[in-house]
């Protein structure tokens, strides 16, 4: 039990530090002259990019700082364990075919955080050309994938495998993931969310490999820029396609879990 309520103070951690940088953004906010709290807001929203970027930073740098603290080596501690670069392939297909799958299901669905960082996108373009999407590329591609998959696998996961088998450390610290989804985007991004921590769950197991799984997540979020680019095509199809995506995804997720483990230990 202890490892669980260890595993979730860190979970509450991570989100009061968030807090603490948007409450420090919205102070920036009213130094610069802004007093109405719709002002603070959209000067916060404005700035989401920004804000996330800092506060994982902040929070990679606190948690090293606490293992510093209490002598503990965090390779050993959140598994960061180099495997050869061919084997992070087929967990990063098979994490960006179900993540497209799921895209293609939600594509007419519009989500809370997807409006927020756009507007954030748009404001710090408008500042300098392309500058929004920079960060955004940065924020998907690395700073979400770095910070949420030490949390949420690192840490938590690896914490929870003391008190409870894989499957079950994996299924319970995907569902945490999938919970703190759910202010920016409700029930639905939330169940995506679940689906996909699994998905790394399942990476972070098999590999025993931190950096694995980063990578997958990574590559899950590189839908949300390979859709723009696709035809608006109608449900049915999307249907079709989402099926296959996420067949695919399984097949390669099961041969990479019964070959995968040899192939590490070679």
């Amino acid at each position: 039990m202890k490892n669980v309520v260890q595993a979730l103070l860190y979970f509450v951690l991570y989100f009061i530090f968030q807090l603490i940088v948007q409450m420090a953004f919205m102070m920036i906010g009213t130094v610069s002259g802004i007093q109405d709290q719709n002002g603070l807001i959209d000067f916060s929203m404005n700035h989401l990019l920004l804000i996330t970027l800092v506060s994982n930073v902040l929070t990679i740098a606190l948690f090293i700082l606490f293992n510093k603290i209490r002598k503990k080596d965090i390779r050993e501690e959140w598994s960061m364990a180099p495997l050869k670069a061919g084997l992070y392939i087929y967990p990063a297909l098979a994490a960006f075919l179900l993540s497209l799958a799921w895209a293609f299901i939600t594509y007419d669905l519009s989500f809370d955080n997807a409006e927020q960082i756009g507007k954030s996108v748009n404001f710090y373009s408008g500042m300098i050309p392309g500058l929004g999407g920079v960060m955004m590329v940065f924020m998907l591609l690395f700073a979400q994938p770095v910070m949420e998959e030490v949390l949420c696998r690192g840490i938590m996961l690896n914490k929870l495998k003391l008190s409870f088998p894989d499957g079950a450390a994996v299924f319970i610290s995907a569902a945490v993931f999938g919970i703190a989804h759910l202010p920016a985007g409700g029930a639905v991004l939330a169940l995506g969310a679940t689906l996909m921590g699994i998905c790394f769950g399942i990476v972070f197991v098999k590999t025993k490999s931190l950096y694995a799984a980063v990578i997958a997540h990574a590559f899950a979020n590189l839908p949300d820029f390979v859709m723009q680019f696709i035809p608006e095509v109608k449900f049915g199809v999307r249907a079709v396609l989402a099926l296959a995506a996420a067949v695919v995804s399984i097949v390669v997720m099961v041969w990479f879990c019964k070959k995968g483990t040899d192939m590490i230990r070679q």
